[in-house]
């Protein structure tokens, strides 16, 4: 698709408060444009918009599109019938999807994407921290908060372009990418894919559409990942820890002195990383993997060791990722995690019980669709028993009616059926509610792990006051 934004003055956003979505309408913000949108509710996202110039509509009526707006740009996740949607087609305004808007930005820059199911915000914040301590002035779209730029933006003036790349409705396809990372590639968004095989398909496609002369990083201990190598011709770099590994972690030490630290293996092409001694602030095994992609990333775009030691030695997290909120009067530890697959959770829950050792660990968790709820019901009882105290909440439905006729309360009775619990596990259908409950039974020196991609942080801010 050829667009020229630069003749575009006037564009809305249906669901600006989305997490990409905000971070495009920031993009546009800085260029100058007159940025309008709308969403369901207010939001920090939305207050942070409206700070920087922003015009956004609290609800969604077709009486907000106008015809002077230019373009239109949309999120994936609201209905065909939404009413800015339709009125929009009726008037016949210029509309993508906010992949597509992603794919257009990125024709003619040199350009890093990040996918699989697991670890791409967090590796794409990496690596784009690690591009910015190396001058390379990348434009970076994140699905997450920064902490360093207080933002899912930057804004670069170079040739270097960084996105996440959604797999999700094959939205990756929209990129053909200099260098894609895959993170991980397992069963997930069933109500999409249907199964892993098609999962499988649209990855091989995505491999299809690197460009020529580009690279594929992959994780070499994932064996649905590690297998695109076979569907690629062109120069690949695989990561890991158990197996065999272009960028292999060694001697690896989880939670000593609160750090995570290892010694990095390489071949003589990017010799000059090999025993390199790299220190993690951020806990879990699972974020040895994402700095061993950004590594690689790294290593790819000429970037020295010393640049990226010292860039993943200062990274601190990013927004709802094992993030620390706080700390209640009574001493109860607050942290919030966007965790909403059971893989996700079975890691942070584990990062978490090295970190925290003997300290008894609560989880306060919100199923995100009823479709998953429903695909991994077994795998999200096992994930959440980590916990030593377990509450799980009502559904965060989205874009889904309950079809399935689920609810959170067949997750507790699966996990209390299943598991032989000192404490069984909890279901409380409202947020206040749960707050009430953790007032009264939460010990000093326990901690708090709110989790979900819905809104259960709201309870770990209500318990902080």
């Amino acid at each position: 698709m050829v667009l020229d934004f630069q003749k575009n003055k006037k564009i809305y956003f249906i669901g600006i408060g989305g997490i990409m979505m905000s971070a495009a309408a920031r993009y546009f913000l800085g260029q100058g444009k007159k940025v309008c949108g709308s969403d369901r509710d207010k939001s920090q996202i939305i207050l942070e918009l409206e700070k920087l110039g922003a015009k956004i509509k609290i609800g969604q009526r077709a009486e907000n599109i106008k015809q002077n707006f230019e373009l239109v740009v949309y999120t994936q996740a609201i209905d065909a019938k939404n009413p800015e949607l339709v009125q929009a087609k009726k008037v016949k305004i210029t509309m993508l999807t906010i992949y597509e808007l992603l794919g257009v930005l990125a024709k003619d820059k040199y350009t890093v994407t990040v996918s699989g199911m697991h670890g791409k915000s967090t590796t794409t914040a990496m690596i784009g921290l690690i591009l910015e301590m190396a001058k390379l002035d990348p434009t970076v779209f994140v699905g997450t908060k920064i902490k360093e730029w207080q933002s899912n933006f930057r804004a670069g003036q170079s040739k270097y372009l960084l996105s996440e790349a959604c797999e999700y409705k094959n939205n990756f396809l929209v990129f053909n990418p200099n260098l894609a990372v895959i993170t991980n590639i397992e069963s997930e968004h069933l109500d999409y894919f249907k199964n892993l095989a098609g999962i499988k398909k649209s990855f091989r496609k995505f491999v299809g559409q690197i460009r020529k002369g580009g690279w594929l990083v992959v994780n070499g201990d994932n064996k649905n990942a590690s297998e695109l190598k076979k569907y690629y011709s062109g120069q690949t770099l695989t990561f890991g820890i158990k197996n065999k590994a272009d960028f292999q972690a060694t001697e690896v030490q989880i939670g000593r002195d609160g750090l995570t630290q290892f010694k990095l293996k390489t071949g003589k092409k990017f010799g000059n990383y090999n025993n390199k001694i790299f220190e993690l602030s951020v806990p879990g095994e699972f974020n040895i993997y994402n700095a061993l992609g950004a590594i690689a990333s790294a290593a790819v775009l000429g970037v020295g060791p010393e640049v990226t030691v010292k860039a993943l030695a200062q990274f601190d997290g990013v927004w709802r990722r094992f993030e620390f909120k706080g700390k209640t009067k009574s001493g109860i530890e607050i942290y919030d995690d966007y965790g909403h697959h059971p893989t996700e959770i079975r890691a942070t829950l584990a990062a978490a019980k090295e970190k925290f050792k003997a300290r008894k660990i609560w989880v306060v968790f919100q199923p995100h669709l009823y479709s998953r709820t429903k695909d991994f019901m077994s795998e999200f009882a096992a994930a959440l028993n980590l916990a030593d105290n377990i509450i799980v909440v009502d559904i965060y439905a989205a874009r889904e009616i309950n079809k399935y006729k689920i609810s959170s309360r067949d997750v507790v009775d699966l996990i209390n059926k299943k598991y032989w619990r000192e404490k069984p596990a909890v279901y409380i259908p409202t947020f206040d509610k749960a707050v009430e409950y953790l007032k009264k039974n939460l010990k000093k020196g326990e901690v708090v792990m709110t989790m979900g991609a819905g809104e259960a942080y709201k309870v770990g801010e209500e318990l902080l006051g």
